[in-house]
């Protein structure tokens, strides 16, 4: 696909696509899709709680949120191809993500959002503007997300297989342009 601006003399010029890591480290991705996570999920918002978020074994999530419902999301994010075991990766954070309790989502929002007087389940309810009487139950699903330049065929049709297991996994291809 071929992308172009327009210039001043009213000229297109063509923009080239580029590999993102050539120049860009992961650090950056997370920036942009923390700051545009309302676009992520197909079935609406989602409200990010944590960044590099530290699990039992000592690996990092890069970012955490969740949806309308409570549901947690966990995000994996590749600055190009997805290899095979990006999936496995991101499974492992959401077996993590599955034990944790409201108290365990409130500290690491807390942690996050670098205020200990903060209550998810208040921020929540703003976030996504519920009424007084919606109530929402935390983290009764897990839901992951693998962001990556290239989604890998094998990456692809594993996502697809889980999908129709019921495990709810999505799939994300991005480009970048100079």
């Amino acid at each position: 696909m071929k992308i172009f601006s327009i210039k001043d003399n009213g000229k297109f010029e063509e923009f080239s696509q580029t590999p993102f890591q050539n120049e860009h480290e992961e650090k950056i991705l997370e920036n942009w899709i923390e700051a545009n996570s309302d676009d992520i999920l197909e079935d609406g918002k989602l409200l990010i709680i944590g960044r590099q978020v530290t699990t039992n074994l000592g690996s990092f999530i890069d970012l955490l949120g969740i949806d309308r419902e409570g549901n947690t999301v966990t995000i994996e994010l590749k600055r190009d191809r997805t290899p095979r075991e990006t999936l496995a990766q991101a499974l492992e954070y959401a077996s993590f993500v599955s034990d944790l309790d409201v108290d365990n989502l409130e500290e690491i929002l807390q942690n996050y959002m670098s205020d200990e007087s903060l209550s998810i389940a208040e921020y929540h309810k703003n976030y996504f503007e519920l009424a007084e009487d919606e109530a929402v139950s935390f983290n009764k699903e897990q839901r992951v997300v693998i962001i990556g330049q290239r989604i890998t065929s094998e990456i692809r049709q594993t996502s697809s297989f889980l999908r129709k297991k019921g495990i709810k996994v999505t799939c994300l291809e991005f480009s970048f342009f100079q």
